[in-house]
Protein backbone atom coordinates (compact mmCIF):
# COMPACT_ATOMS: atom_id res chain seq x y z
CA UNK A 1 0.00 0.00 0.00
CA UNK A 2 1.21 3.12 -1.04
CA UNK A 3 1.06 4.57 3.12
CA UNK A 4 3.51 1.57 4.16
CA UNK A 5 6.42 3.03 5.90
CA UNK A 6 9.28 1.27 4.08
CA UNK A 7 12.01 2.10 7.04
CA UNK A 8 13.96 -0.82 8.34
CA UNK A 9 16.54 -1.48 11.25
CA UNK A 10 16.90 -3.70 14.43
CA UNK A 11 17.89 -6.71 15.60
CA UNK A 12 17.35 -9.49 13.39
CA UNK A 13 14.71 -12.04 13.87
CA UNK A 14 16.27 -15.56 15.86
CA UNK A 15 16.33 -18.49 13.56
CA UNK A 16 13.23 -20.23 14.11
CA UNK A 17 11.38 -17.82 16.01
CA UNK A 18 7.82 -17.03 15.40
CA UNK A 19 8.96 -14.14 14.06
CA UNK A 20 10.89 -15.37 11.39
CA UNK A 21 8.91 -18.38 10.90
CA UNK A 22 5.68 -16.13 10.61
CA UNK A 23 7.18 -14.16 7.77
CA UNK A 24 9.08 -16.35 6.08
CA UNK A 25 12.38 -15.09 6.57
CA UNK A 26 15.48 -17.65 6.49
CA UNK A 27 17.62 -16.27 9.31
CA UNK A 28 20.83 -17.54 7.40
CA UNK A 29 19.83 -15.19 4.26
CA UNK A 30 22.39 -12.00 4.08
CA UNK A 31 20.68 -8.73 4.31
CA UNK A 32 20.51 -6.60 1.45
CA UNK A 33 21.91 -2.89 2.09
CA UNK A 34 23.58 -0.86 -0.19
CA UNK A 35 26.87 -0.03 0.20
CA UNK A 36 25.72 4.01 0.35
CA UNK A 37 24.05 6.61 1.74
CA UNK A 38 21.87 9.02 0.69
CA UNK A 39 21.34 12.36 1.50
CA UNK A 40 19.11 14.58 0.38
CA UNK A 41 19.28 17.76 2.54
CA UNK A 42 20.41 20.88 -0.04
CA UNK A 43 24.13 21.77 0.80
CA UNK A 44 24.04 25.56 -1.41
CA UNK A 45 24.97 28.81 0.19
CA UNK A 46 23.67 30.92 -2.46
CA UNK A 47 24.32 34.16 -0.67
CA UNK A 48 27.87 33.44 0.65
CA UNK A 49 28.86 31.73 -2.92
CA UNK A 50 27.79 34.96 -4.77
CA UNK A 51 29.99 37.37 -2.36
CA UNK A 52 33.68 38.07 -2.34
CA UNK A 53 36.44 36.56 -0.17
CA UNK A 54 38.83 38.41 2.08
CA UNK A 55 40.60 38.51 4.88
CA UNK A 56 40.54 39.85 8.57
CA UNK A 57 42.95 40.75 10.92
CA UNK A 58 41.30 42.03 13.97
CA UNK A 59 38.00 40.88 16.29
CA UNK A 60 36.76 43.89 14.74
CA UNK A 61 37.14 43.93 10.91
CA UNK A 62 36.88 47.68 9.52
CA UNK A 63 36.64 49.53 6.58
CA UNK A 64 36.41 52.90 4.83
CA UNK A 65 33.91 54.22 2.47
CA UNK A 66 33.46 57.54 0.25
CA UNK A 67 31.24 58.88 -2.16
CA UNK A 68 31.42 62.49 -4.40
CA UNK A 69 29.64 65.12 -3.51
CA UNK A 70 25.91 65.59 -5.39
CA UNK A 71 25.94 67.20 -8.58
CA UNK A 72 25.46 70.99 -8.36
CA UNK A 73 26.20 74.18 -10.55
CA UNK A 74 29.65 75.00 -10.55
CA UNK A 75 29.54 78.67 -11.95
CA UNK A 76 31.22 81.20 -10.05
CA UNK A 77 32.28 84.91 -10.43
CA UNK A 78 35.30 86.38 -12.38
CA UNK A 79 37.60 86.83 -9.91
CA UNK A 80 35.90 85.42 -7.02
CA UNK A 81 38.27 84.83 -4.03
CA UNK A 82 38.66 81.52 -2.99
CA UNK A 83 37.30 81.77 0.84
CA UNK A 84 33.67 83.05 -1.03
CA UNK A 85 33.79 80.49 -2.85
CA UNK A 86 34.56 78.34 -0.50
CA UNK A 87 31.97 79.53 1.73
CA UNK A 88 29.45 79.54 -0.61
CA UNK A 89 30.10 75.52 -1.30
CA UNK A 90 28.77 72.91 0.86
CA UNK A 91 30.43 70.80 3.06
CA UNK A 92 32.65 67.94 0.57
CA UNK A 93 31.19 64.03 1.89
CA UNK A 94 34.24 62.43 3.88
CA UNK A 95 35.43 58.88 3.95
CA UNK A 96 33.18 56.91 6.78
CA UNK A 97 34.97 54.30 8.84
CA UNK A 98 32.12 50.80 8.95
CA UNK A 99 33.37 47.98 10.88
CA UNK A 100 31.81 44.49 11.77
CA UNK A 101 32.48 41.92 14.54
CA UNK A 102 33.98 38.79 14.14
CA UNK A 103 31.43 35.73 15.11
CA UNK A 104 33.08 32.17 15.63
CA UNK A 105 30.66 29.46 14.27
CA UNK A 106 31.33 25.97 15.72
CA UNK A 107 29.98 22.34 15.61
CA UNK A 108 30.97 19.61 17.93
CA UNK A 109 31.65 15.31 17.14
CA UNK A 110 31.59 12.75 19.32
CA UNK A 111 31.60 9.40 18.46
CA UNK A 112 32.67 5.76 20.62
CA UNK A 113 35.51 3.67 19.94
CA UNK A 114 32.51 0.88 18.90
CA UNK A 115 31.40 2.75 16.28
CA UNK A 116 34.58 3.53 14.13
CA UNK A 117 35.97 -0.06 14.59
CA UNK A 118 32.40 -1.74 13.51
CA UNK A 119 32.16 -2.10 10.00
CA UNK A 120 29.36 -0.34 8.40
CA UNK A 121 27.24 0.44 5.37
CA UNK A 122 28.32 3.32 3.36
CA UNK A 123 30.97 4.63 6.10
CA UNK A 124 34.49 3.72 5.79
CA UNK A 125 34.74 6.06 9.09
CA UNK A 126 32.46 6.99 11.42
CA UNK A 127 34.40 10.04 12.53
CA UNK A 128 35.89 11.17 9.18
CA UNK A 129 31.73 11.18 8.10
CA UNK A 130 30.65 13.01 10.68
CA UNK A 131 33.39 15.90 10.05
CA UNK A 132 32.37 16.43 6.81
CA UNK A 133 28.62 16.17 8.18
CA UNK A 134 29.10 18.90 10.65
CA UNK A 135 31.35 20.95 8.49
CA UNK A 136 28.81 20.96 5.88
CA UNK A 137 26.10 22.03 8.52
CA UNK A 138 28.13 24.61 10.25
CA UNK A 139 28.31 26.65 6.32
CA UNK A 140 24.69 26.07 6.47
CA UNK A 141 24.34 28.19 10.01
CA UNK A 142 26.97 30.74 8.79
CA UNK A 143 24.84 31.29 5.48
CA UNK A 144 21.58 31.60 7.87
CA UNK A 145 23.11 34.14 9.88
CA UNK A 146 24.20 35.93 6.97
CA UNK A 147 20.81 35.98 4.98
CA UNK A 148 17.68 35.24 7.99
CA UNK A 149 19.34 36.11 11.23
CA UNK A 150 18.59 39.68 11.42
CA UNK A 151 20.85 40.24 13.69
CA UNK A 152 23.25 43.34 14.58
CA UNK A 153 27.19 43.51 15.19
CA UNK A 154 27.40 42.88 18.63
CA UNK A 155 31.39 42.87 20.82
CA UNK A 156 30.24 41.66 23.85
CA UNK A 157 29.61 38.59 25.26
CA UNK A 158 28.79 36.30 22.23
CA UNK A 159 30.03 38.12 19.40
CA UNK A 160 27.60 38.50 16.60
CA UNK A 161 28.60 39.71 12.95
CA UNK A 162 25.59 42.39 11.76
CA UNK A 163 23.94 40.24 8.57
CA UNK A 164 22.58 41.59 5.30
CA UNK A 165 19.99 43.17 7.22
CA UNK A 166 22.49 45.02 9.55
CA UNK A 167 23.44 47.24 6.38
CA UNK A 168 20.02 48.40 5.28
CA UNK A 169 18.87 51.60 6.92
CA UNK A 170 14.93 51.22 7.81
CA UNK A 171 13.91 55.06 8.21
CA UNK A 172 13.71 55.75 4.12
CA UNK A 173 10.45 54.42 3.75
CA UNK A 174 8.42 53.11 0.51
CA UNK A 175 4.71 52.60 -0.42
CA UNK A 176 3.31 50.56 -3.13
CA UNK A 177 1.79 52.42 -5.85
CA UNK A 178 -1.34 50.94 -5.40
CA UNK A 179 -1.48 51.58 -1.77
CA UNK A 180 0.04 53.14 1.14
CA UNK A 181 1.21 50.97 3.56
CA UNK A 182 3.32 51.47 7.28
CA UNK A 183 7.37 51.53 7.69
CA UNK A 184 8.52 48.10 9.72
CA UNK A 185 9.34 49.35 13.03
CA UNK A 186 12.77 47.61 13.36
CA UNK A 187 12.10 44.96 16.28
CA UNK A 188 13.10 45.23 19.78
CA UNK A 189 15.36 41.99 19.09
CA UNK A 190 17.44 43.94 15.94
CA UNK A 191 19.56 46.84 16.25
CA UNK A 192 21.59 48.37 13.54
CA UNK A 193 25.37 48.50 14.07
CA UNK A 194 25.91 52.36 15.08
CA UNK A 195 27.01 54.61 11.50
CA UNK A 196 26.06 51.73 9.36
CA UNK A 197 22.85 51.47 7.09
CA UNK A 198 22.26 53.26 4.43
CA UNK A 199 21.08 50.65 2.72
CA UNK A 200 17.89 51.43 0.64
CA UNK A 201 14.83 50.31 2.45
CA UNK A 202 12.16 49.70 -0.01
CA UNK A 203 9.39 48.18 2.54
CA UNK A 204 5.59 48.09 2.33
CA UNK A 205 4.02 46.57 5.24
CA UNK A 206 4.24 46.09 9.05
CA UNK A 207 4.65 43.16 10.87
CA UNK A 208 1.32 41.42 11.16
CA UNK A 209 0.40 38.70 9.55
CA UNK A 210 -2.63 40.45 8.11
CA UNK A 211 -0.46 43.36 6.72
CA UNK A 212 2.14 41.08 4.88
CA UNK A 213 1.57 41.67 0.86
CA UNK A 214 3.00 39.35 -1.65
CA UNK A 215 6.09 40.94 -4.03
CA UNK A 216 5.51 42.51 -7.57
CA UNK A 217 7.79 43.50 -10.00
CA UNK A 218 6.67 47.36 -8.54
CA UNK A 219 8.63 46.88 -5.48
CA UNK A 220 11.88 45.67 -7.07
CA UNK A 221 11.39 48.68 -9.36
CA UNK A 222 11.35 51.04 -6.45
CA UNK A 223 14.74 49.50 -4.81
CA UNK A 224 16.72 49.03 -8.24
CA UNK A 225 15.52 53.50 -8.79
CA UNK A 226 16.53 54.00 -5.30
CA UNK A 227 20.40 52.02 -5.37
CA UNK A 228 20.88 53.47 -8.99
CA UNK A 229 20.19 57.46 -7.78
CA UNK A 230 22.69 56.61 -4.48
CA UNK A 231 25.03 55.71 -7.04
CA UNK A 232 25.01 51.84 -7.60
CA UNK A 233 24.25 49.22 -9.91
CA UNK A 234 22.16 45.82 -8.49
CA UNK A 235 22.71 42.61 -10.24
CA UNK A 236 20.72 40.38 -7.92
CA UNK A 237 17.41 39.75 -6.84
CA UNK A 238 17.47 37.00 -3.88
CA UNK A 239 14.42 35.35 -2.59
CA UNK A 240 13.04 32.15 -0.77
CA UNK A 241 11.57 29.51 -3.08
CA UNK A 242 7.69 30.82 -2.46
CA UNK A 243 8.99 34.28 -3.62
CA UNK A 244 10.30 32.86 -6.35
CA UNK A 245 7.37 31.43 -7.44
CA UNK A 246 5.65 34.40 -6.94
CA UNK A 247 7.83 36.55 -8.45
CA UNK A 248 8.07 33.94 -12.18
CA UNK A 249 3.89 34.23 -11.69
CA UNK A 250 3.83 37.88 -11.71
CA UNK A 251 6.28 38.17 -14.00
CA UNK A 252 4.41 35.52 -16.60
CA UNK A 253 0.81 36.55 -16.00
CA UNK A 254 -1.13 38.41 -18.63
CA UNK A 255 -2.39 41.06 -16.56
CA UNK A 256 -1.79 44.53 -17.55
CA UNK A 257 -1.91 46.79 -14.45
CA UNK A 258 0.13 46.40 -11.32
CA UNK A 259 -1.86 44.77 -8.33
CA UNK A 260 -4.18 42.89 -10.52
CA UNK A 261 -3.16 39.14 -11.16
CA UNK A 262 0.05 40.15 -12.53
CA UNK A 263 2.21 42.93 -13.77
CA UNK A 264 2.13 42.50 -17.00
CA UNK A 265 3.90 43.16 -20.50
CA UNK A 266 6.13 39.75 -20.19
CA UNK A 267 5.48 36.87 -22.40
CA UNK A 268 6.50 33.37 -21.82
CA UNK A 269 9.52 31.98 -23.82
CA UNK A 270 8.02 29.09 -26.11
CA UNK A 271 11.37 27.79 -28.18
CA UNK A 272 11.65 25.90 -31.36
CA UNK A 273 10.80 22.20 -29.66
CA UNK A 274 7.56 23.74 -28.41
CA UNK A 275 8.37 24.23 -24.11
CA UNK A 276 7.52 26.58 -22.16
CA UNK A 277 9.91 28.14 -20.05
CA UNK A 278 7.64 29.35 -16.77
CA UNK A 279 10.53 30.12 -14.91
CA UNK A 280 11.94 34.33 -15.64
CA UNK A 281 16.03 33.95 -14.40
CA UNK A 282 16.40 37.80 -15.53
CA UNK A 283 14.76 40.43 -14.82
CA UNK A 284 15.04 43.24 -17.07
CA UNK A 285 14.32 46.33 -15.33
CA UNK A 286 14.92 50.55 -16.41
CA UNK A 287 17.81 50.62 -14.09
CA UNK A 288 19.79 47.14 -15.65
CA UNK A 289 19.30 43.47 -16.02
CA UNK A 290 18.56 41.58 -12.46
CA UNK A 291 19.20 38.00 -12.08
CA UNK A 292 16.39 36.15 -9.36
CA UNK A 293 18.26 33.88 -7.07
CA UNK A 294 16.15 31.63 -5.14
CA UNK A 295 17.96 30.78 -1.46
CA UNK A 296 15.98 28.21 0.68
CA UNK A 297 17.45 29.24 3.63
CA UNK A 298 15.26 32.74 3.26
CA UNK A 299 12.51 30.52 3.68
CA UNK A 300 13.50 29.05 6.85
CA UNK A 301 11.31 30.51 10.10
CA UNK A 302 13.81 31.51 12.31
CA UNK A 303 12.17 31.09 15.57
CA UNK A 304 13.99 33.63 17.70
CA UNK A 305 12.49 36.62 15.82
CA UNK A 306 8.89 36.76 16.58
CA UNK A 307 8.09 39.99 15.71
CA UNK A 308 9.17 39.34 12.05
CA UNK A 309 6.33 36.44 12.17
CA UNK A 310 9.48 33.86 12.26
CA UNK A 311 10.82 35.55 9.00
CA UNK A 312 10.29 33.04 7.28
CA UNK A 313 9.69 33.79 3.44
CA UNK A 314 9.41 37.90 4.76
CA UNK A 315 12.20 39.54 2.91
CA UNK A 316 14.27 39.75 -1.17
CA UNK A 317 17.50 41.42 -1.22
CA UNK A 318 18.31 43.57 -4.26
CA UNK A 319 22.15 43.73 -4.08
CA UNK A 320 25.61 43.48 -6.01
CA UNK A 321 27.66 41.26 -4.75
CA UNK A 322 30.90 43.07 -5.61
CA UNK A 323 30.24 45.24 -2.19
CA UNK A 324 29.75 42.01 0.00
CA UNK A 325 32.46 39.95 0.96
CA UNK A 326 33.21 37.04 3.64
CA UNK A 327 35.98 38.60 6.22
CA UNK A 328 37.56 35.44 7.52
CA UNK A 329 39.57 35.28 10.16
CA UNK A 330 39.73 31.87 11.09
CA UNK A 331 39.02 29.54 8.21
CA UNK A 332 36.85 26.11 9.07
CA UNK A 333 39.16 24.02 10.29
CA UNK A 334 38.78 20.65 12.44
CA UNK A 335 40.21 20.64 16.48
CA UNK A 336 41.06 16.92 17.17
CA UNK A 337 40.36 17.34 21.38
CA UNK A 338 41.38 13.87 21.71
CA UNK A 339 39.93 10.74 23.92
CA UNK A 340 37.06 11.51 26.01
CA UNK A 341 36.71 7.87 27.82
CA UNK A 342 36.16 5.74 25.57
CA UNK A 343 34.87 8.08 22.67
CA UNK A 344 36.98 10.42 20.55
CA UNK A 345 35.63 14.14 20.01
CA UNK A 346 36.35 16.91 18.10
CA UNK A 347 35.42 20.07 16.96
CA UNK A 348 34.33 21.95 13.51
CA UNK A 349 35.00 26.00 14.25
CA UNK A 350 35.70 29.34 12.00
CA UNK A 351 35.43 32.70 12.64
CA UNK A 352 34.63 35.35 10.15
CA UNK A 353 32.39 38.38 9.49
CA UNK A 354 30.14 40.26 6.80
CA UNK A 355 32.14 43.24 5.08
CA UNK A 356 29.60 45.73 3.10
CA UNK A 357 31.70 47.85 1.43
CA UNK A 358 29.10 50.48 0.68
CA UNK A 359 25.82 49.73 1.78
CA UNK A 360 24.06 52.13 -0.16
CA UNK A 361 24.78 49.68 -2.93
CA UNK A 362 22.04 47.47 -1.94
CA UNK A 363 18.55 47.24 -0.64
CA UNK A 364 15.72 45.05 1.35
CA UNK A 365 11.79 44.44 0.40
CA UNK A 366 10.18 43.44 3.44
CA UNK A 367 6.77 42.42 4.72
CA UNK A 368 6.77 39.94 2.65
CA UNK A 369 3.84 37.19 2.48
CA UNK A 370 5.49 34.02 0.21
CA UNK A 371 2.10 34.14 -1.46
Amino acid sequence: MAGNNFATGGSKAAARSSAATGNSVNAGEKEDLANFISMISRDETPFLSSIGKTKATAVLHEWQTDELSAPASAAVAEGVSYVTQQSAQAAEPFRTRLGNYTQINSKTVTVTGTKRAVDQAGVADEYAYQLKKRGTELRRDVEFDLVNGWKSSNGSGTRTFGGYQAWVNYTTAYTTPATALNVLTTPAEYTAPTNQGGGVAGTFTTVTSADKVSLTLAHIDTVMQAIYENGGKATKLMVSPANRRVFSAKAQSAGSVTGSTGDGNVRRNIDTDGKIRQSVEVYMSDFGDIMVVPNYVMGISNTSISGLDNAANFSAFVYDPMWFSYASLRPLQEVDLGQLGDSIIGQIVEEGSLECRNPKGCGLIFGLSGL
